[in-house]
């Protein structure tokens, strides 16, 4: 179900199987980057419980309205490619249908809180019963382990408590956390990476691997150079602004029209040279306040105004290209809109534009790497709810027309 401009779906993991359970998104983008690479990513859902983030646009108003819950646009655009089918996890039927799954997939996917999986019968040892060299991986946020193992938590914690909220902001306010869910953006990439590593070992071995990821600990672990400097020599960095400890200027500067702005890096005395004659090297720039990088630092609050009303007068796209010609580093601040018409992107195909039944058409993002001979896409968006439950139940698990509308009478597969 591709939309015009839609391609043959390829990639190196055409054949893996991979079983999803879980909700939000740090789970669903670790396993779509195997689903453009041509892996059948399988997710299990409940209409009873769903994903809240198919539940992220239904109001009083409109919770009625028949298939609301394949309206969400996000949950849409992290779960290209996917199949859904739908059970009531309470059931014991529905999980003996997940364990059966279990012999069919290479991988178990799943995000819940530490417990779920146990309670529901599903814990590793379990599936590894059904198969013996079955992959599957926990990326909740803590961990499965510690005194805080069970505090359900989500990404604006994550990224406090893993310490980019204390880096983030004006260093005379308050800590300000970076956009969005930053720990759900980070854990997907070293999960994808651990299941990566697991099936190569297993190709080796022939054996499966239980990964336990903690969603704090890759925030963490993408902080070391703070955590570094404070272990050679107890310093606690803190909040900059946009501002760089080694160079100036260093920031976002205004442009013309409504919020337009460009990010500008002086890192050496080259590039100061060379930014001093894009602004027709005017009087000011020559005072010994600004003569080299330990005067420009010092001064960085008149150098930053003085900077910011020669750029209001550009273009943000001018200014900066005529900033790159000339050796310095500089870049738009670009919205949505503009990523979305942005060429660099264009060129290499990063959004995809797929026909959602409920939706229309939409532009799903590729991930930010290309393998030679074998790039992948998505060729299809992401799934209605409990779109694929006759095909995985009947094609995959062999169940009659009469066994599943059985299930379905009986509320397991909702």
């Amino acid at each position: 179900m591709g939309g015009s401009g839609a391609k043959e779906q390829g990639g190196i993991y055409r054949g893996l199987k991979i079983l999803e359970l879980g909700a939000g998104a740090a789970g669903p983008v670790a396993t779509r980057y195997f689903a453009e690479q041509g892996a059948t990513v399988l997710r299990i859902e409940s209409a009873k419980r769903p994903d809240f983030l198919r539940l992220l646009h239904v109001t009083a108003s409109n919770r009625d309205e028949p298939g609301i819950l394949d309206k969400a646009p996000m949950f849409a655009l992290l779960n290209p490619e996917k199949l859904s089918i739908t059970l009531d996890m309470k059931k014991p039927e529905a999980v003996a249908l997940v364990k059966r799954l279990a012999r069919w997939c290479d991988v178990v996917s799943e995000n819940f809180a530490p417990g779920v999986m146990e309670r529901w019968g599903l814990a590793y040892e379990s599936l590894r019963a059904e198969r013996e060299d079955l992959i599957m991986v926990s990326g909740c946020l803590f961990g499965q382990t510690g005194p805080q193992k069970s505090y359900p938590g989500f990404g604006g914690q994550g990224a406090a408590i893993a310490g980019f909220n204390h880096l983030t902001g004006d260093p005379r306010r308050e800590a300000h956390g970076p956009y969005a869910t930053i720990t759900d953006s980070l854990a997907p990439r070293y999960v994808a990476v651990a299941i990566a590593a697991a099936l190569l070992e297993r190709r080796h071995s022939g054996r499966g691997q239980y990964i336990d990821l903690s969603q704090i600990e890759t925030g963490v672990y993408s902080l070391s150079q703070a955590v570094v400097r404070y272990s050679a020599n107890g310093e606690i960095e803190t909040r900059r602004e946009n501002r760089d400890e080694f160079a100036a200027p260093h920031g976002v500067y205004p442009c013309s029209g409504d919020d337009r702005w460009i990010a500008i890096a002086v890192l050496d005395e080259c590039a100061w040279d060379a930014l001093v004659g894009v602004m027709g090297e005017p009087d000011w720039t020559g005072s010994p306040r600004f003569m080299d990088a330990g005067a420009r630092i010092a001064n960085q609050g008149e150098l930053d105004e003085k900077l910011a009303a020669w750029s209001a007068g550009f273009d943000a796209y001018e200014l900066m290209e005529r900033l790159q010609a000339a050796g310095v580093e500089a870049g738009v601040v670009q919205n949505d809109a503009d990523l979305l018409r942005d060429p660099q992107l264009a060129h290499r195909e990063h959004f995809v534009r797929l026909e959602h039944p409920s939706l229309g058409e939409l532009a799903f993002e590729r991930s930010g790497f290309r393998i030679a001979g074998s790039e992948g896409t998505y060729t299809r968006p992401a799934p209605l709810m409990g779109e694929h439950n006759r095909e995985i139940l009947g094609g995959v698990l062999g169940l009659s027309s009469a066994e599943i509308d059985a299930l379905v009478d009986a509320e397991v597969v909702v």
